[in-house]
């Protein structure tokens, strides 16, 4: 079967330097990021040094999250490639068994000096990069915790701090307002570009689940799996999410806690390679549907002078079969266009221009496409997923 790669493309900052700031004794480490982007990884360190004894404080946990560590800098790496700029990543370089920043202070340190100190730098960098990206991209920022887990089903976890019987609601009560503030994502409830509601950003087409469902990692929830099911193990958050998250008073990004299985996607490094692309991917494009973003070179604290190329945006998506695609074009170019079907068939080519910034729907069936865009003038290419139903 053909694929289809969906690539945003960036300016590309002339360095490709990046700021790295450790902790003390080197036990947490921040990688100075220039995109809209905060990973956190907690339970990926291996450290045990001596001076910090395990933890014993209220039934401790010491699964360690084996390559996420590994997987988060295949994640960086495919984004630098991609946009010539990198997220912010913090780590925590300390085995679980010495930390837990995915807990409170008394409980992740258990009261030894050190340990306290790495768990306050581990989240007061993560306060440094998220009011760095909020700033930088007027808070059109989004934060991940990445996790691995050892359930023995296959697929993704997504933890927007709504548990499993909760995602088990309808659409129409998870709607509600009690829901959307127990969310890790209810500024974007607010605020997102096409209107979606709750249970849209979460399962609908165009939730970053089922994004990731289009790329072959099956994830919850999603479209294709809408809740995880009562006594099924998930993980619906942490401490790092619920503090790092609009959950909190006064925080305004968004984001979710990430737990990933091992199988297929941290095991081996081609694994993390192929999951760090589609996972790229999927953030470039879930930001762009969601938000309106201003793409700028990396220095854009100081300079926004080269902004991004502005393509078609697309309305109403998904669209009913037989109306028109409306598209509003921003620059005053011209593209051609092919749509493609999931099997990466084109059926359906043409070009558009402002006074012509329509396409027809009528010789497609019901379901998923992607439309890839090419600048006439500029030759560069945007792709967008449509929907007909």
């Amino acid at each position: 079967m053909t694929s289809i790669i969906m690539l945003v493309l960036f300016l590309t900052n002339k360095s490709t330097a990046q700021e790295i700031i450790f902790g003390t004794n080197n036990f947490v480490e921040y990688q100075v990021g220039t995109l809209p982007f905060v990973i956190s990884v907690g339970h990926g360190g291996n450290l045990e040094p001596s001076s910090i004894p395990n933890r014993i404080c209220n039934s401790p946990v010491f699964a360690m999250d084996v390559n996420t560590i590994e997987t988060a800098l295949a994640i960086k790496n495919d984004l630098f490639a991609k946009t010539g700029c990198y997220p912010h990543l913090i780590i925590s370089h300390l085995k679980r068994n010495k930390l837990d920043p995915n807990r409170n202070l008394a409980d992740g340190a258990c009261a030894n000096a050190q340990a306290m100190t790495a768990w306050n730098e581990f989240h007061n960098f993560i306060t440094t990069a998220r009011n760095t990206a909020n700033l930088q991209y007027n808070s059109k920022t989004f934060f991940v915790d990445l996790h691995g887990h050892g359930n023995p089903i296959q697929r993704i976890e997504l933890g927007y701090l709504l548990y499993d019987d909760e995602l088990a609601l309808s659409d129409a009560t998870l709607n509600t307002s009690q829901y959307v503030d127990y969310s890790t994502i209810q500024n974007l409830v607010a605020s997102n570009v096409n209107n979606y509601t709750h249970s849209q950003l979460l399962r609908g087409p165009f939730a970053f689940g089922t994004l990731l469902s289009y790329q072959s990692y099956p994830s919850v929830p999603s479209q294709s799996i809408p809740s995880p099911g009562i006594n099924s193990n998930y993980f619906s958050g942490g401490y790092i999410v619920a503090n790092h998250t609009c959950y909190a008073q006064n925080i305004s990004i968004n984001g979710f806690q990430m737990e990933l299985n091992f199988a297929g996607i941290r095991d081996v490094a081609t694994n993390r390679t192929q999951f760090a692309n589609a996972f790229s991917d999927v953030i470039i494009s879930f930001m762009n549907t969601h938000f309106t973003m201003v793409w700028n070179s990396c220095n854009v604290l100081s300079s926004s002078e080269n902004p991004l190329p502005s393509f078609p945006k697309l309305h109403p998506n998904p669209v009913k079969k037989g109306n028109l695609l409306r598209l509003t074009i921003l620059d005053n170019r011209s593209y051609n266009y092919v749509i493609y079907n999931y099997l990466g068939q084109s059926v359906q080519k043409g070009m558009i221009k402002n006074s012509e910034n329509t396409i027809a729907t009528s010789d497609l069936t019901s379901g998923m496409y992607i439309l890839d865009f090419t600048n006439i003038e500029t030759g560069l290419q945007h792709v967008e997923k449509v929907i007909v139903e």
